[in-house]
């Protein structure tokens, strides 16, 4: 005879015949274990290492839910520059942007209340100013003594402008033609102005040329110090020349 095999305590029944075992049915916790087990949990969180501020009455869901962005209050950096109301343009800031760029740093941050959308708007850092004077007497330059069109500028104390015929015109702060510098002659050999320069103390000025040379003028006295002809690849026009 044969001897069957027994199931195990627990288990399912041996054979190739057998039927698949059921799976035990999980335990389900009741709303009272559930709470035990949160508390439990709770218990390991430690309140001094992770800072965690004790409230006394903490806020429901509902009040959550009822908050309006009027009551915010924003978050600005205590910075004197930025609290400096007459010297900053408020518009320019985004103060809720400001905060969260620093929400990892608490201390550097102070709960102010919103600055007024009643403050004066600054004008632009940038001012156009029209320099009719000087336009005028390039137009008269041109007629009298064919200076040529403006190809260049540079603005320091004086004012130098380049033709597109070789002369370079000086001009004071008030607009006055104070030298006329280079020929027409100079021109029709190097070209067009296309790049100035003034020194610091406004007593020299480079003028590059288009067909690559450089000349340096004595701005005091209006006479050619140095005519340099080899400093940049003859034919390519000059198109930046600074003082170092």
């Amino acid at each position: 005879a044969m001897e069957a095999a027994l199931p195990e305590p627990g288990g399912c029944p041996a054979g190739a015949e057998a039927e698949p075992c059921p799976e035990p049915p999980a335990h389900r916790l009741s709303a009272a274990e559930l709470d035990r087990e949160l508390d439990s949990r709770g218990e390991l969180i430690d309140d001094k290492e992770f800072d965690i501020p004790q409230v006394d009455t903490p806020p429901t869901l509902e009040s959550i839910l009822n908050e309006t962005d009027d009551e915010e209050e924003s978050f600005i950096l205590e910075d004197p520059f930025l609290l400096n109301i007459d010297n900053t343009d408020t518009h320019s800031y985004d103060t809720s942007s400001v905060a969260s760029s620093d929400s990892g740093d608490r201390t550097h941050l102070k709960r102010k209340k919103k600055l007024p959308d009643t403050l004066s708007l600054h004008g632009s850092v940038i001012r156009l100013s029209l320099l009719k004077g000087i336009s005028a007497q390039i137009v008269s330059a041109a007629d009298k003594v064919d200076a040529g069109l403006p190809t260049a500028i540079a603005a320091s104390n004086l004012i130098a402008v380049g033709t597109s015929h070789g002369l370079a015109l000086i001009f004071d702060q008030n607009q006055a033609l104070r030298l006329c510098l280079g020929s027409t002659a100079v021109g029709a050999q190097y070209g067009a102005i296309s790049a100035l320069s003034i020194n610091n103390d406004c007593s020299r000025l480079l003028c590059g040329f288009a067909k690559g040379q450089i000349t340096m003028w004595d701005l005091a006295s209006g006479k050619l110090l140095r005519s340099i002809t080899d400093a940049h690849p003859p034919g390519t026009a000059i198109l930046h020349i600074k003082f170092t």
